[in-house]
């Protein structure tokens, strides 16, 4: 399978490594607005670049947001959605289809919550009321056994006191996006997984699935890792992670599906029937004021049928923009039009981004209170590249090209490249550019350049104008060493592993044995009898 066959065009090469991850949900839409020609501001509230606050403007209005998030969306719309029994209550009473359940608070006992629990029918899914991200949720619980393993797991070890018990309905994992009373984009979320290709090993398929997520800026750093997990899962197979699959055969490697996890994201947004996206919007409109959210919907496309798990008023739309398959949705673009119905969309070349590091290094040392970042260039622009030979190493040759080019208020860089050439990208008006070039000539002069090459730039420029150093190959090796130390580490671990597990899951089985149950009594007897 060839992963990311379509990209949003603006978003290609435009997003800086220091925004990858979830960062980026925040970064496109901020970026969405600023070429548009509004004024965008960062705020300092808080030190996460995930849920950095920012503004747009375009001199009447001003709109703050947050993640995705505008300031459209009240505080009471985002309390309700926070709680997933007050979410729950406000959509039965608009009739939106929910599964059957019952909240638990911290009064109940475990042996009341299973009781409780008891009065619907299995399989069942246990989740805190007021867990994020997936953290707590126990899906497709099967018998008592488990669901007492699940209580303990969420309400002891977790520390959830309030638990949320529901059925579990049979079908896929949709997340949807709403805005303005309209499905803009539809995922399914798959737990991690490998398909066979009746050649090479578990492991092989996943370290080439690894290798495929780093193309994403969303993925770049959440590897899909070996854990307790997918030992136990393949050997319920009777695989290891060096076993074969057949061609063709899909080899689960974790339970969860959410995205942090290694899950993956299939774009579903045209095969969305009329009524699920009917039952999607109507969820939103149950939340008062709730003009843009995701909402998690468990899908029978078989019956059309489905159900709202939750909704997020501040949904990240990573898995949107770069799905492991199938085609981007364009988010950014239907929240500025919302907010900004009279702006438009501007993707004349060149394209421009900002840099983000040195605004989240600034608040995170202090230094300000807010950050305007420079408005995009406009008018008639141009973007070159120059490469040069006969400077290479001359550290004077690369100051002297940016004082010239900061003068001009050009954009871009230069970088001395590895074959022995020095690359200079600049982009801006295209009177400024055709000065540089002039003075740039004769710099050359002054430096002994023996050849000079001019081509048009096509790629998104950064606004500003930097000195590039050749860090890739000292970046891309450093990644290498940890994946293969991480590797080794998993070789190494990999036996012991399964034979914990293995030991684990019987001692489970013996423990929750009738016979064991039934001589327990006896053995506490032997033992009070031998101590006497």
């Amino acid at each position: 399978m060839k992963y990311y066959q379509h990209t949003i065009e603006g978003l290609r090469n435009s997003i800086p490594v220091e925004a990858y991850g979830y960062t980026v949900s925040m970064y496109s839409v901020a970026l969405e607005g600023w070429r548009r020609g509004l004024t965008l501001k960062f705020i300092n509230k808080n030190r996460s670049k995930a849920k950095t606050v920012y503004s747009l403007s375009d001199g009447r209005k001003e709109h703050v947001f947050t993640v995705t998030r505008g300031d459209i969306v009240p505080p009471e719309a985002i309390t309700i959605c926070v709680n997933k029994d007050m979410t729950k209550k406000q959509l039965m009473q608009n009739g939106v289809p929910v599964p059957a359940g019952i909240i638990c608070d911290e009064t109940f006992t475990d042996k009341q919550i299973i009781e409780a629990a008891n009065e619907i029918a299995y399989p069942l899914v246990v989740k805190p009321v007021d867990g994020t991200g997936g953290k707590g949720v126990i899906s497709n619980i099967r018998n008592e056994d488990e669901l007492k393993s699940a209580i303990n797991y969420v309400k002891h070890q977790l520390n959830y006191k309030t638990l949320l018990i529901e059925e579990y309905f049979e079908g896929k994992d949709y997340r949807l996006y709403v805005i303005n009373d309209k499905v803009v984009a539809g995922l399914e979320k798959l737990p991690a997984h490998v398909i066979g290709d009746g050649v090479r090993t578990i492991k092989e398929l996943l370290d080439k699935k690894n290798d495929e997520r780093t193309k994403s800026p969303a993925l770049r750093n959440r590897p899909i890792k070996i854990d307790s997990e997918t030992h136990s899962l393949l050997r319920r197979l009777n695989y290891t992670v060096d076993s074969i699959p057949n061609d063709g055969e899909k080899v689960f490697l974790k339970t969860k599906n959410n995205i942090s996890s290694g899950g993956d994201s299939i774009d579903v947004t045209d095969e969305l029937s009329e009524r699920i996206k009917e039952i999607a919007v109507n969820a939103a409109n149950a939340i008062p004021g709730l003009a843009q959210c995701g909402i998690d919907m468990m899908v029978n496309k078989e019956e059309d049928k489905g159900v709202v798990l939750e909704i997020n008023s501040r949904p990240h739309i990573t898995a949107h923009l770069f799905p492991m398959s199938g085609h981007a949705r364009d988010i950014p673009k239907e929240i500025i039009d919302f907010y900004f119905p009279n702006s438009e969309q501007n993707l004349d070349k060149p394209l421009y981004y900002f840099d983000f590091k040195s605004i989240f290094n600034t608040f995170s040392e202090g230094l300000c209170k807010e950050y305007v970042v420079p408005d995009v260039p406009k008018g008639s622009l141009v973007s070159k590249r120059f490469r040069v030979t006969g400077v290479h190493g001359s550290t004077g040759y690369l100051k002297r090209v940016q004082s010239e080019a900061i003068k001009l208020k050009l954009n871009g860089y230069v970088k001395h490249l590895k074959n022995g050439e020095t690359s200079i990208v600049v982009s801006g008006k295209t009177k400024s550019v055709e000065r540089f070039e002039t003075i740039i000539n004769q710099v050359n002069e002054r430096y002994s350049v023996t050849k000079i090459v001019e081509k048009r730039w096509t790629k998104p420029v950064q606004i500003g104008f930097e000195i590039k150093k050749n860090s890739t190959k000292n970046r891309d090796n450093k990644m290498q060493k940890n994946r293969s130390k991480e590797k080794k580490s998993i070789d190494m671990d990999q036996s012991l592993l399964i034979e914990r597990d293995y030991y684990r899951e019987q001692y489970l089985n013996i423990i929750n044995s009738k016979a064991w149950k039934i001589t327990k009594p006896l053995k506490s007897i032997r033992k009070i009898l031998s101590n006497k």
